[in-house]
């Protein structure tokens, strides 16, 4: 009687490194997309609250106020920081402390950043000019009449645009536009 060695023959290495290697393939692009898929979130959770936001301030117009412009609403609290100005169609055009505009107007970047903050009533998520090198999530932009582009700094294709024309908030959550 023979005894036959134990043990995997070449064929079978070769076989089982080239089926190894096939799911590697597969499964690595899934792992990869794992990250970008992370940021498309933050930026949909990011575009929701703030859409939320604008209503809540958009209702607080109509219940206080109803029509034509308003400035320095108390809209998020009682303090001079939860106060925005309104435009005639009663959306947020802006959150400055003077009583100077007979119809505020969302106009310039720095009325994009007044906004934001406001409605987001913190330092969290952060935003700065576009043009600027200031390290914060987002980097606003005043790209056409009344309307602001919130750009993501870690994705710059994804986005939030809001209009002060008709209180829109859309999200761009295509990382390859």
């Amino acid at each position: 009687m023979q005894l036959r060695a134990a043990g995997f023959t070449l064929i079978e290495l070769v076989v089982v490194i080239i089926i190894l290697g096939i799911l590697s393939v597969v499964a690595l692009p899934k792992f990869i997309n794992l990250s970008e898929d992370a940021h498309v979130s933050a930026v949909k959770g990011t575009g929701g609250a703030f859409k939320s936001g604008i209503n809540l301030a958009h209702s607080a117009w109509a219940v206080r106020v109803g029509s034509g412009p308003a400035e320095n609403l108390p809209t998020f609290g009682e303090g001079e920081d939860g106060e925005m100005d309104f435009n005639d169609a009663g959306w947020p055009a802006q959150h400055y402390f003077t009583d100077d505009e007979a119809s505020p107007q969302l106009d310039n970047v720095e009325d994009c950043i007044s906004v934001w903050q406001t409605v987001f009533q913190g330092d969290e998520p952060t935003v700065s000019a576009l043009n600027t090198n200031d390290e914060t999530d987002y980097k606003a932009d005043y790209f056409a009449i009344n309307q602001c582009r919130y750009d993501y700094s870690a994705n710059t294709n994804l986005s939030i645009t809001y209009d002060s024309r008709d209180g829109s908030v859309t999200i761009d959550s295509d990382p390859q536009s």
